[in-house]
């Protein structure tokens, strides 16, 4: 149970990063009142009188409850969709715990799905096994309204990050994209020591603050990852962003590019990350971190509930994930951005919606998906439920639960899922939540840096054995550097020999040899 509820949490905050707010400006071309977005009809929208409609199943991941039937919903979200497209819908939502075997399961055995959400960070695995149905003829005919959303929410380019093989294979969250990592602490504690958060300026102002907390709070943890099993730090986020490093799709860190060089170097022989870990140590050694942090079961958040831990680094969208994760911990709780965002391809395939490749009625999942993206009604249908049962509406962006209901208590809701599904620009958020947040959020999705090598995708079908092997070394000596319990000038070396030793070299020359035919392919 305790395993469970530390993935649980994870998940859970994963999902903070991406949490949607609801509505926005109308957009341009939407008349006033209407709650899709008008920019011409997309064919086959409206079926003639007599024809019989489409289902469509649809797979999502939920962090709330599973009502034990979803029978009242699906009918809810058919009757709006019937009139709008001529599709029903089957929702099958399933916990963070097993959603992603179901849906491999499904995808193995050929069970009807035809709407899914990949596992996260997976994009181009479930294209290489050709599990994705190519989608660029279906959103031309069907997709109008859905790829005018994410065009204006985000950019003209947003497809280059789900375009594989010259083909566009999903559809990513409509959301605010930019997670840039924070500084995120207990503020009551914080002003404890005198400080305030106008003293946070850096990573480098955070020692200073942490030696005002050991002194006033001896027993207190001034510095707790993430998450544990493994230890998560985010170190590496951090690095990413401060120095304009792309992963190129892989989070493994063996081949990155830094900067517009164009060169793929392996990220852990770099003194980037050798001054980050080193760092890392300082902190360990001067009690920054508990002295167990790599086998420790309690994450930030279990750490800070309990009054024990007093801030991590994470990485967070927006100004609202404060306010969110106060609620969860029954703390005060703020953050201070410590490095602009950098956007490369993963901060936007990453969280992505697809067709399965066995679907019977690919036409009519891309017609469902449209509406998902662009109708009001159809979107918070899904996410809140019916309203007057499910909740009520407080004012035109901000919804509540019935007097007396709580998300535990209510009969059907799948708010903790607004950061994963449609566009967060036609979302309700709960009372209370800042609505400027998510205008603030879509600017940014606009005006944030983006890598040279935003769109490329690496496919690493040639190098799966390599990658076995590399993880198996990460696993072993990656939680103890990121942490610094482990002296990087005693380990790190042979971190990179067992890593030369695991293929990393070949890994670094196939990622490579495909980002230079990338980009031959854009002139």
């Amino acid at each position: 149970m305790k395993a469970q509820k530390r993935v649980l949490l994870f998940v859970v905050l994963i999902a903070l990063v991406v949490m949607a707010g609801c509505g926005g400006k109308t957009p341009a071309g939407t008349e006033s009142g209407n709650n899709t977005v008008s920019t011409g009809t997309s064919a086959g929208d409206k079926a003639s009188d007599g024809e019989k409609p489409e289902k469509v199943v649809m797979a999502f991941i939920t962090f709330n409850k599973i009502p034990d039937s979803m029978d009242r919903i699906n009918e809810a979200v058919s009757k709006l969709t019937r009139e709008k497209a001529n599709v029903e819908v089957d929702l099958r939502p399933y916990g963070p715990v097993d959603y992603s075997q179901r849906v491999n399961l499904a995808l193995a055995s050929q069970e009807r799905m035809d709407l899914f959400l990949p596992s996260l960070g997976e994009f181009a695995s479930y294209v290489s096994k050709n599990q994705a149905y190519p989608l660029d003829d279906l959103i031309e005919k069907y997709g109008k309204e859905m790829t005018a959303m994410l065009e204006r929410d985000f950019g003209k380019d947003i497809y280059k990050a789900t375009t594989m093989n010259g083909h566009i294979y999903a559809v990513p969250a409509n959301k605010g994209f930019a997670i840039p990592p924070q500084f995120v602490y207990d503020v009551d504690i914080l002003r404890e020591t005198g400080f305030t958060e106008d003293d946070v300026n850096s990573i480098e102002d955070l020692p200073k603050i942490y030696d005002a907390v050991r002194n006033r709070y001896p027993d207190m943890i001034p510095f707790v990852p993430i998450n544990v099993s493994p230890t998560e730090t985010n170190l590496v986020l951090y690095l990413r962003c401060a120095y304009e490093i792309d992963l190129l799709t892989d989070p493994s860190g063996v081949g990155v590019v830094i900067g517009d060089s164009g060169k793929v170097v392996n990220l852990y022989e770099t003194d980037i990350f050798k001054d980050g870990i080193k760092m890392m140590r300082e902190w360990y050694q001067k009690g920054y971190l508990q002295k167990d942090v790599v086998t420790t079961t309690s994450n930030f958040m279990e750490m800070i509930q309990a009054g024990r831990g007093f801030s991590t680094i994470g990485g967070y969208s927006g100004k609202e994930s404060g306010k969110q994760l106060s609620a969860m911990a029954n703390k005060n709780i703020e953050m201070k951005r410590l490095v602009p965002y950098y956007f490369d391809t993963s901060a936007v395939n990453s969280v992505v919606w697809m067709i399965s490749s066995t679907s019977e009625v690919p036409e009519a999942a891309m017609k469902f998906l449209n509406l998902v993206y662009s109708d009001k009604d159809v979107l918070n249908t899904i996410l809140w439920g019916i309203e007057g049962e499910d909740y009520v509406k407080v004012d035109e962006h901000h919804v509540r639960y019935p007097d007396g209901k709580t998300a535990d208590t209510v009969e059907y809701t799948a708010a903790l899922c607004s950061g994963l599904m449609g566009s967060e620009s036609l979302q309700y958020v709960a009372e209370g939540v800042s609505w400027e947040d998510v205008e603030f959020k879509l600017k940014e999705n606009r005006e944030t840096k983006r890598s040279p090598y935003f769109g490329f995708i690496f496919d690493p079908q040639n190098v799966k054995t390599e990658f076995s092997a590399i993880n198996n070394v990460k696993n072993q000596y990656l939680p103890g550097l990121l942490s610094g319990a482990l002296d990087p000038d005693e380990v790190l070396p042979r971190f990179i020999n067992d890593l030369n030793a695991a293929g990393a070299q070949t890994v670094i020359e196939e990622k490579q040899k495909q980002l230079d035919k990338w980009l031959s392919e854009q002139q």
